[in-house]
């Protein structure tokens, strides 16, 4: 009865610590079944994205490849994530230091005296208590991984070092493609300031064609004034433009690494937009969980988080290590490395602690909570990514379409202008529907800008959602 009471718990603790955390196949930690394929139309192919190649690349802008190149040489953040690199590399290496032995030497000289009242037979105190002697030792501790706590570490902390790996390329895919993004943004202020000039130009011509008209009796002043009310309007549009542009060269700047104004004078020159117009290869949303930094460093998290309860489940078990010394002892400097001076001991030792309060259970619970939300930030992930690739090839389509239609509308709002001022000049016509026409015109050619921006920006969303491609900027070991 006495064995059974002493033993069951040793053997429940071993059992329990060895039981394995419930994993599945390639798709264990997907909560639902994933779709098989996004809803594609003629700009997109179930073709996996080319994740090899800088994706930037193709738009064949040198400005923009070289912003890119300062931003992930000079931006803080990239070295904030290499940083953390560098940490959990080291955090792994502690790991694995647990699977070899603790060495240790040590030298000295000891003193000591003991009570001379305690024994019995030395009452008198007539035998020296003092103790003096020199001693050089070395020394050993190695715990042996019987039930798997330091392996689970290692594997825990492997996990962790994996997930900061991919958390620094979903940082350079980030970057890159905010600065292809703000790059594209600038460009469309810049072409719609180009817009606006080109339409104050014209309506400042057509305005001196309503004074002299008004001049020679032809037409009355408020043709004047309201030619002059529609040029002025245009031209109010202009201030907060430039502001804009500056603001967005700041942004760029800025995640280039830098302080303002310092690439304002390369960047204030107007440049046109970027092509965006191509088939898009978007593969599939099961490659999202391959393609995907931030989702291939959710995984990693889920599977250290896992090793994680592993490591807390070895905690119920006994420990074994072995303790050891080797040295030399004596009162005499001169005889302390004789044969006769030598020491040396050797401790195999099982430690089980029966009872810690409630630290051990709270600890696999705490464990299994972090396992059990890690999943769940995954699957957030998940989700989320395959909703930003279906929201980018929609905005780029409806985008693309749209660009297609406002290219025939700016073409017959120029005619429409044309042919109401020729018939306003020849007197067979008023004046309304060559303000008309300028006013739509404007409306029009702005519309396109915006429409081609945002094309060429859910374009680079796409890029991101799938999980783009960064070149050779990823992390190497």
């Amino acid at each position: 009865m006495v064995r059974f009471l002493v033993f069951w718990p040793i053997l429940f603790a071993v059992f329990f610590a060895a039981l394995p955390v419930a994993g599945r196949e390639k798709d264990e930690f997907v909560n639902g079944e994933l779709p098989r394929s996004f809803m594609t139309d003629s700009l997109f192919t179930g073709e996996p994205p080319d994740t090899g190649n800088c994706w930037w690349k193709s738009f064949g802008d040198e400005i923009l490849d070289s912003l890119i190149i300062l931003a992930v040489k000079n931006n803080p953040d990239i070295y904030t994530a290499l940083d953390n690199i560098v940490a959990a590399r080291a955090a792994l290496r502690t790991e694995q230091a647990g699977f070899y032995p603790d060495i240790g030497v040590s030298a000295g000289w000891s003193k000591s005296r003991g009570s001379r009242t305690l024994d019995s037979d030395n009452i008198l105190g007539y035998a020296d208590a003092m103790q003096e002697y020199l001693f050089a030792k070395a020394s050993a501790s190695w715990e042996i991984d019987l039930f798997g706590k330091i392996t689970t570490g290692v594997k825990s902390a492997k996990y962790a070092y994996e997930a900061d790996i991919a958390t620094y390329n979903a940082a350079i895919l980030s970057l890159v493609c905010d600065m292809a993004t703000c790059y594209a943004e600038l460009r469309t202020l810049q072409q719609q300031r180009i817009v606006a000039e080109k339409n104050i130009a014209s309506q400042r011509a057509i305005m001196e064609i309503t004074k002299v008209r008004y001049n020679t009796g032809l037409a009355s002043q408020l043709d004047v004034a309201q030619a002059k009310s529609v040029y002025f309007s245009t031209h109010s549009s202009v201030p907060p433009l430039v502001s804009a542009i500056r603001r967005q060269i700041n942004a760029i700047t800025l995640l280039a690494g830098l302080f303002p104004p310092q690439l304002f004078n390369w960047l204030s020159p107007p440049g046109k937009l970027p092509d965006y117009a191509r088939i898009v290869p978007v593969g599939t949303p099961e490659l999202l969980l391959e393609n995907r930094p931030d989702i291939v460093a959710a995984r990693k998290m889920v599977e250290s988080a896992r090793a994680g309860v592993s490591k807390a489940r070895s905690y119920f078990a006994p420990t074994l290590s072995v303790n050891g010394s080797f040295g030399f002892a004596s009162h005499n400097f001169g005889r302390l490395f004789d044969n006769r001076s030598i020491t040396f001991d050797i401790t195999p030792q099982l430690n089980w602690n029966i009872f810690q309060g409630t630290a051990t259970f709270n600890a696999l619970k705490r464990s299994r909570a972090e396992y059990d939300a890690a999943i769940r930030n995954y699957n957030s992930l998940l989700q989320k990514g395959i909703q930003e690739t279906d929201n980018a090839m929609a905005t780029y389509t409806g985008r693309v379409k749209q660009v297609v239609e406002l290219k025939e509308l700016v073409v017959q709002g120029e005619i429409t202008l044309r042919l109401s001022l020729d018939l306003y000049k020849r007197g067979l016509a008023g004046f309304q529907n060559v303000l008309d026409a300028q006013r739509s015109l404007l409306e029009y050619q702005n519309s396109l800008v915006e429409a081609q921006g945002s094309a060429l920006s859910s374009l680079i969303a796409l890029y991101r959602a799938t999980g783009g491609g960064w070149g050779n900027y990823g992390y190497n070991n």
